[in-house]
């Protein structure tokens, strides 16, 4: 018998293994198998047998490791479609979603042992250990319970009582490998609650067909909400089966955990990407063998091995949070939608602010369903004023209006200024001679330039010039391009706020413990304070005492590389109020832009999503841009730059005659220097690929890539595809 294995590298193939007779290969198991001159563990993902061997020049397989699959048939299937789809190597990628633990030679049997009471256990009088209470506790335990090595901690015990126990014949150690973990909880309810007509139809509607369906839960009251999913999961666990709850941040498990709790007497389990090597251990383990029925988790956990799992409830389905940023560029909540349908499950999709891929599934294609509780949910008004740049004096980023605005609020309000990322760490261009540094003619602040073009640009007042040649101040020649540091920024907001307490969360690891006020995910500070931060970390957390915020340079969704840009920004605006969710007064926001007329922004700014998102479909429709179209972008890294432009030329040639043959139209733009990876030891260069199907796209770069291996440059470069990039 012949085995086809991978092994944890970054290589897309798999080696071939003789197996010898005694063995008995399952899919999914590992095996330790030999690599160059060292014994490799690898995944077994397929085997077949042959007549004669001798004269195949293969390797013997040292041992097997697993008597059964790591993984359940489902996973393992979107696991290998992951990497055909994605184009990533497989065996990193089976690897990766593992316990560490497992990754090596580790036995699962540890896992198994099984402690037990014996028939002298059952029948020893109490009393004979009343004068040692560890052991009196253990004995009363196992009287209730037989307990598995992994559930010690849940119950107190150490190996070292239990060996006492055990030197005494009390208890036993049981090591079957058919020791597996059962369904030990009967669901109940702590607390009742009753459903009106409407979302009983709804939920058997749903639940009824037992059948995949794909449903977008959105403009509904949350009152209407709570309903609606606890109706739904007390039906699913009633039928026996789990429930996964996918949330992008983990700042809302414990909300939900907390609010399941009331009403369920249920296991509940999160898992998260801040659990330790042994913490997710465990939660794997038990939920491969069924133990818990609610799970409750980040993106990790769409991969846990799950046996009897009945739903998957997506919350923000939105979130930038749900595509991973590694290789294996893959998208969550497309993930789960897969694993519904090949599971015959349905799946919800929850967000107030829908992605356009989503409403195009709904409105054009009729792939997802719309949950209509026949109710318009109309959330307050933002008490919000917009801030014209080009009529304001400018400080540091930092409008007049908005600065009076902070001085005037914050003696009972707390304070919290929001930048973009991308626009709060910039380049400038100074003289290596006496340090002067370009400023704007109109508002005196800094002219950024790009790094890798001789263009100045102001984002305030939108002016654009071409890079000068010498020093305007001392006519040197020597120009150059600094970065603005976090310091400098630091030191510039400190000088214009000189007697207010500032707080800079721009180190999500350099938080101090007393502002988490108990809960690791809510800053809670003392009045009057500022707190500056960038948008990707807000959402993080909480700030329940934060009543005015400001958003600083929002004109770079309208000047960035990606033409999503204004869609998320719309929904992250949309959705600031989840911020200060401890707090029941309306927020007011201060928006700086040079644009204030725009069309899009005044529909973002007056809660009209649905209205923005319509012309936003309808724009990207006559430029044929996604969803419209399905765009993939081929990144390259390496030493030497003119490798990276060598292998993308090649790509492009070999995808351009490949499309010749096939008689299909690819547009491509590159290749040239990527903005979104940045790696100071090697250059990063990127090649951008269109196309009208994206099931034609993949099925050509499968094509090219089986082709471009061919050629050594694809060795001296390291190089991934993101399909459908942000």
């Amino acid at each position: 018998m012949i085995v086809k294995v991978v092994l944890p590298f970054s290589i897309r193939q798999h080696f071939k293994y003789i197996i010898p007779d005694f063995m008995r290969p399952i899919i999914g198991a590992r095996i330790l198998v030999p690599f160059n001159s060292k014994d490799v563990v690898g995944i077994i993902i397929d085997f077949y047998k042959t007549n004669s061997i001798c004269q195949l020049n293969l390797k013997y397989a040292k041992s097997l490791i697993d008597t059964q699959s790591l993984y359940s048939p489902i996973v393992l299937d979107i696991l290998i479609w992951i990497s055909k789809n994605y184009h990533c190597p497989i065996g990193n990628l089976l690897f990766s979603v593992l316990p560490k633990c497992l990754r090596k030679t580790y036995v699962l049997q540890d896992m198994m042992i099984k402690w037990t009471i014996t028939k002298k256990g059952q029948t020893l009088d109490l009393n004979f250990l009343k004068n040692r209470k560890k052991q009196l506790y253990a004995l009363q335990t196992f009287r209730k319970t037989s307990i598995l090595n992994s559930e010690l901690k849940k119950y107190k015990l150490s190996k070292f009582i239990l060996k006492k126990l055990e030197n005494k014949k009390l208890c036993k150690i049981d090591v079957s490998n058919n020791c597996v973990l059962q369904d030990t909880c009967h669901m109940t309810m702590k607390k009742k609650f009753f459903l009106n007509k409407k979302i009983l139809v709804i939920i058997n509607n749903i639940l009824n067909k037992k059948c995949f369906i794909s449903c977008l839960l959105t403009n509904i009251t949350l009152y209407n909400k709570t309903k609606f999913y606890l109706g739904l999961i007390k039906t699913v666990l009633f039928n026996g089966k789990q429930v996964l709850i996918l949330v992008p941040y983990i700042k809302y498990i414990n909300i939900i955990v907390m609010f399941l709790e009331k009403y369920f007497n249920i296991s509940i389990y999160v898992c998260h990407a801040k659990l330790t090597n042994k913490q997710y251990f465990t939660v794997w383990w038990n939920i491969k063998n069924s133990k818990y029925s609610i799970v409750i988790g980040t993106n990790k956990s769409i991969f846990l091995p799950f046996l009897k799992l009945g739903l998957i409830i997506i919350l923000e389905e939105h979130s930038l949070k749900y595509k991973n940023k590694n290789q294996y560029r893959y998208h969550i909540r497309d993930l789960g939608i897969l694993i519904a349908y090949k599971t015959n499950i349905p799946v919800i999709l929850d967000s107030n602010t829908p992605s356009l891929k989503t409403l195009y599934n709904i409105l054009y294609k009729k792939k997802c369903l719309y949950i209509s509780f026949n109710q318009y949910h109309t959330s307050d008004k933002y008490n919000y004023k917009i801030i014209d740049l080009k009529k304001d004096k400018i400080k540091f980023r930092l409008s007049l209006t908005l600065i009076n605005s902070i001085y005037k609020n914050c003696k009972n309000k707390q304070v919290l200024l929001i930048f973009n990322k991308f626009s709060l760490l910039f380049y400038i261009l100074t003289c290596n001679e006496c340090a002067w540094i370009f400023t704007c003619f109109i508002c005196q602040e800094n002219i950024e330039i790009n790094e890798y073009c001789n263009i100045l640009f102001c984002k305030f007042c939108l002016i654009k010039l071409e890079k000068p040649k010498f020093c305007y101040s001392c006519g040197s020649l020597s120009l150059i391009i600094k970065n603005i540091h976090l310091e400098e920024v630091k030191n510039n907001i400190k000088n214009i706020f000189p007697n207010i307490p500032l707080f800079f969360l721009f180190n999500k690891n350099k938080i101090c413990k007393n502002t988490l006020n108990q809960n690791p995910f809510k800053i809670s500070l003392p009045n009057p304070y500022i707190i500056v931060t960038t948008e990707e970390i807000v959402e993080n957390y909480y700030f329940p005492n934060v009543q005015l915020i400001g958003l600083i340079c929002i004109d770079h969704y309208y000047f960035s590389f990606h033409f999503r840009s204004i869609e998320y920004f719309s929904q992250f605006y949309q959705n600031l109020d989840q911020l200060t969710r401890f707090k029941k007064e309306s927020l007011t926001i201060l928006i700086q832009t040079s644009l204030p007329d725009t069309l899009h922004f005044n529909k973002i700014y007056n809660n009209k999503y649905y209205d923005f998102a319509d012309k936003l479909l309808s724009i990207r429709k006559n430029f044929l841009l996604p969803p419209w179209s399905c765009q993939s972008i081929i990144y390259a890294e390496s030493i030497y730059s003119e490798d990276n432009i060598i292998f993308l030329n090649l790509m492009r040639k070999i995808l351009e005659k490949k499309s010749y043959e096939y008689n299909i139209f690819l547009w491509f733009i590159g290749p040239y220097h990527s903005v979104d990876l940045k790696n100071k030891k090697k250059f990063c260069n990127q090649l951008l690929i269109e196309c009208s199907s994206r099931v034609i796209l993949n099925a050509l770069l499968n094509i090219s890539i089986d082709i471009i291996n061919i050629f050594t440059i694809s060795k001296r470069v390291k190089w991934f595809i993101d399909i459908e990039p942000n």
